[in-house]
C-alpha cells in the first residue's frame, strides 16, 4: 500500500463526501454552500493545493466563506499541505487542523498497522508460552497457513498475515 499525496487524498475525500463524480469546482462549491456542508474545509485546501483558490473564490456567494477561503490561501502553501506534519504547526481554524489530521492518519496508517500487528504479535507470543500451545496447534485450530504464521510469529515477518487473523489468534489463546 503507497503513502498518499495531499492532493490525491483530498481529491478522494471530495468525491466521497459529494456523492458526485466529479471535482469540478463550480458544483463542488455550490454543493458545499448548500446542501453538503462537510465539503467546504476539504474543497477550500484542494483549491490550494491546486492552485486554483481564484476560481473557487468566483464561485462563492457567501461572503463570509470567501473571505476565509481567501485567508486560508494567503497563510498556506501547497508544498505545507503536502507535508502530514503541518497540522499541528500552523495557525489555522481547527476545523481545517482536523482535516489535515485526518490526512496524517492515513499517511501514517501503515505504520499504525505494523505496531499494533508487532504488539499483538508479542502478546500471542507471551500467551503461547504462558498456555504451551504450540504454532501447529494455532494454524490446525483456526486453518490458517503454517509458513505465514510460523514468519509472522518466529521471524517477525509482519506482513504476512492480516491483522484480523493476529486478532483471531489471540481470542484463540484467550479461550483455551
Amino acid at each position: 500500500m503507497r503513502r498518499p499525496n495531499f492532493k490525491g487524498w483530498v481529491s478522494r475525500e471530495l468525491l466521497y463526501l459529494s456523492g458526485e463524480n466529479t471535482l469540478d469546482l463550480r458544483r463542488l462549491a455550490f454543493l458545499a454552500q448548500g446542501s453538503a456542508p462537510r465539503l467546504w474545509e476539504r474543497l477550500v485546501l484542494y483549491a490550494i493545493i491546486t492552485g486554483q483558490t481564484t476560481r473557487l473564490l468566483s464561485f462563492l456567494y457567501r461572503n463570509e466563506m470567501a473571505a476565509e477561503a481567501a485567508m486560508l490561501a494567503e497563510k498556506l502553501s501547497p508544498a505545507e499541505l503536502n507535508s502530514p506534519d503541518c497540522a499541528g504547526s500552523l495557525n489555522i481554524p481547527l476545523q481545517y487542523k482536523k482535516v489535515l489530521l485526518s490526512y496524517k492518519a492515513a499517511y501514517q496508517y501503515i505504520e499504525t498497522r505494523n505496531t499494533s500487528k508487532n504488539l499483538r504479535r508479542e502478546k500471542v507470543i507471551e500467551l503461547q508460552k504462558k498456555k504451551g500451545v504450540s504454532t501447529a496447534q494455532i494454524c490446525k485450530a483456526l486453518n490458517l497457513d503454517p509458513g505465514n504464521t510460523n514468519a509472522f510469529l518466529n521471524n517477525a515477518e509482519i506482513d504476512r498475515i492480516s491483522l484480523d487473523k493476529v486478532s483471531g489468534i489471540m481470542k484463540y489463546l484467550y479461550s483455551i
